[in-house]
């Protein structure tokens, strides 16, 4: 009678036991396979397309299964640019869900039109394992905005240098083609400045004609707040340089820019110490942190690139100071997402 009892009450404990587990609201336990099991890729890896025009808007997305969940990585190499994309996630498969590239970058530069992208599969636990595919970009990533200039066509009259007293190398000032940060070329200003009162290097005006419509730049949007101002700046972390970067506003109501004319301007930032950073940098700022009114938006006429040498702490003879600039574009509502 007694074994019938005890029985009874193990049956009754096994019951509520069972009742008691909700599928919906305990979490799974850890697949043992995915903890202790052997590794096995299933299928290669492979892209959706070999070819994409990221221009008609179309992206690639690369395949391949595991045996188990497993992070891993996708890594995106322009054959010609160098520019890399990297992709990563934990599943056991990549598929358009979780490895999509839309032509966008995570290190500089751009990846560039026409180029052979060599793409590489990793999981950083499975050392030797590696799966690799190539696919061809027909055009690059378009990015939405207004862009001014990409320095890939010549300037011409909307460059206007400024060169009294200045010191620009003549020979490393201007369009180059050494390290662009987007297409085949980025603009330098570089020089020494030896009149020790004045700290200027130089400084270029860019016309507002340089982004296709007439003497005002015909922004996405007028609102301070809602328009960034993005551009990639290059340093080489050689001390004792500065960047500044300032915006002209008609000042006599012709609608385009007059040098000694128009001299009403907003600094889109502070001085840009190019001592605290190397390589490209993408910069972006929105337009209210100059002080820019809506009104004084819809009348911007040109840009102004300066180079200072910061003298208080230069030695004697001074060193050469330099940046570069690159892709300059404005956006509406955020930063620009590369």
């Amino acid at each position: 009678m007694n074994n019938i009892k005890i029985l009874y009450v193990f049956y009754l404990f096994l019951i509520l036991g069972i009742s008691g587990c909700s599928h919906d609201t305990e979490p799974e336990m850890p697949n043992l396979v995915d903890r202790f099991g052997p590794f096995t890729g299933l299928s290669a890896l492979t892209a959706s397309q070999p070819t994409v025009d990221f221009a008609a808007g179309e992206t690639v997305f690369f395949n391949a299964t595991f045996n188990k969940n497993v992070d891993w990585i996708l890594e995106i190499t322009g054959a010609v640019s160098g520019s890399v994309k990297r992709i990563e996630g934990f599943s056991s498969e990549l598929n358009a869900s979780n490895a999509t590239w839309d032509g966008g970058t995570t290190e500089f530069p751009l990846f560039r039109a026409e180029e052979t992208v060599n793409v590489v599969l990793t999981v950083p636990e499975e050392g030797e394992f590696m799966e690799t595919t190539t696919v061809e970009t027909l055009s690059s990533k378009q990015y939405e905005g207004l862009l001014l200039t990409d320095f890939e066509q010549e300037l011409g009259s909307n460059e206007v240098v400024g060169n009294f007293e200045f010191e620009f190398n003549p020979m490393t000032t201007g369009r180059q083609t050494d390290i662009p940060a987007q297409g085949n070329f980025y603009y330098n200003l570089a020089g020494m400045d030896d009149v020790v009162p004045n700290f200027f290097v130089g400084l270029m005006d860019l016309k507002a004609e340089l982004a296709g419509g007439g003497g005002t730049l015909d922004f996405p949007t007028t609102v301070p707040e809602e328009l960034y101002f993005n551009y990639f700046i290059y340093s080489d972390r050689v001390p004792h340089g500065l960047a500044i970067i300032e915006f002209f506003i008609d000042g006599n109501g012709t609608g385009t820019y007059e040098r000694d004319q128009d001299t009403q301007t907003f600094r889109i930032a502070e001085d840009i110490d190019l001592n605290t950073f190397e390589g490209w940098q993408l910069m972006s700022y929105p337009m209210s942190d100059t002080g820019i009114s809506q009104e004084q938006l819809e009348n911007v006429v040109a840009l102004r690139l300066l180079l200072i040498s910061n003298m208080n702490t230069q030695p004697s003879p001074p060193l050469e100071v330099a940046y570069g600039l690159d892709y300059m574009i404005f956006t509406e509502g955020s930063a620009l997402q590369l």
